[in-house]
């Protein structure tokens, strides 16, 4: 399934697989595109659909998309958009000045060239554990997260020149009633893989001040995201990439989920949440690798999917599951490594 391709303008944006097993139960998989949602659009969309919720999102049918109404009001939206389509130009014109890691140009992928699977390592932990050591550490237990992120990218060689990691983290942005597909901003924090392991006392602080300078000025994504609808999809990748900027960033998303999501045909036994992306050989090697750790708790349990490449270094998951335990270790967190 995971083959199947998705398409958030024509269709379809997500899919929905069932597999019997032998013996009874049975496995399900939904790829979701991250235009149509992100995480907690998602995870609130799956317990609405399993407590049989009805939500009405007011959008037109289908067959209204070329209706003379809809071609009016979608075109008046796009002239309201053009001053934030020239800001974005702007910014995007600033940040590669400032922060381009090469001056090559930008190009489309070869799409003859395979996609690589990248490794995924599945981690679960006892939420309660989990707080109760970030209590003696004196941290909250988010940060604890982070922390283990930050020694795993540590352990991985994903460094900056000055030996510390680029943290980036998305923040949920949605409120009651909110449609929009990805309601998410972010902040980036320069991580000392050392102090981390010692103290995350001091994570905690930037992380805070981070988020302090997110509500004061915004981030550096959000400017671009006006440019996304007039760009084809190569590029699209490649104005991301510019608002990370350089030093090898690495992901870390964190959230709490409804306790419906894990019960689709009653408690289900094993949930794995993880963001796929395409990625060719070459990709990865000018990317230098990627790293991106999805957190999740559902009632007590706390799971964690981990994909992480490093060219000629870790290609595979029993390469990166060393690597997992060793960061976890570091924390003095134990959990189930699958």
């Amino acid at each position: 399934m995971l083959e199947q391709p998705v398409d958030p303008e024509y269709g379809p944006g997500w899919r929905l697989a069932v597999q019997a097993l032998e013996g009874g139960g049975c496995a399900l998989t939904m790829l979701v595109s991250h235009t149509i949602a992100d995480m907690r659009a998602t995870g609130q969309a799956i317990a609405d659909a399993v407590a049989g919720r009805r939500v009405d999102y007011g959008f037109p049918p289908p067959s209204w998309r070329w209706s003379p109404v809809t071609v009016a009001r979608d075109g008046v939206e796009s002239l309201r958009a053009l001053p934030a389509v020239w800001r974005a130009i702007g910014a995007l014109a600033q940040r590669s000045c400032e922060g381009a890691r090469s001056n090559s140009p930008a190009r489309p992928p070869n799409r003859l060239e395979p996609a690589v699977a990248l490794p995924l390592v599945q981690v679960d932990m006892s939420a309660g554990t989990c707080q109760r050591r970030a209590s003696d550490l004196g941290v909250a237990s988010n940060t604890l997260i982070m922390a283990f992120v930050v020694r795993l990218a540590f352990r991985m060689g994903r460094l900056d020149a000055s030996g510390r990691v680029k943290l980036v983290l998305p923040v949920s942005d949605r409120h009651v009633d909110d449609r929009r597909g990805n309601a998410l901003r972010s902040i980036t924090v320069m991580a000392d893989p050392d102090a981390c392991g010692n103290d995350p006392r001091l994570l905690q602080r930037d992380v805070k001040a981070a988020l302090a300078s997110l509500i004061r000025s915004g981030d550096d994504v959000s400017p671009l995201l006006p440019l996304i609808p007039y760009v084809p999809l190569w590029l699209a990748r490649r104005l991301e990439r510019e608002a990370l900027g350089t030093d090898l960033p690495v992901g870390c998303s964190i959230g709490e989920l409804p306790l419906d999501v894990n019960r689709p045909f009653g408690e289900a036994s094993l949930l794995q949440i993880s963001v796929l992306e395409r990625y060719t050989a070459s990709e990865l090697k000018r990317l230098e690798g990627v790293l991106f750790v999805a957190c999740y708790r559902v009632g007590e349990r706390l799971s964690a999917t981990v994909s992480g490449y490093m060219p000629d270094c870790i290609t595979t998951r029993a390469q990166l599951v060393p690597f997992v335990r060793d960061a976890l270790a570091d924390m003095c967190l134990s959990g189930t490594v699958s």
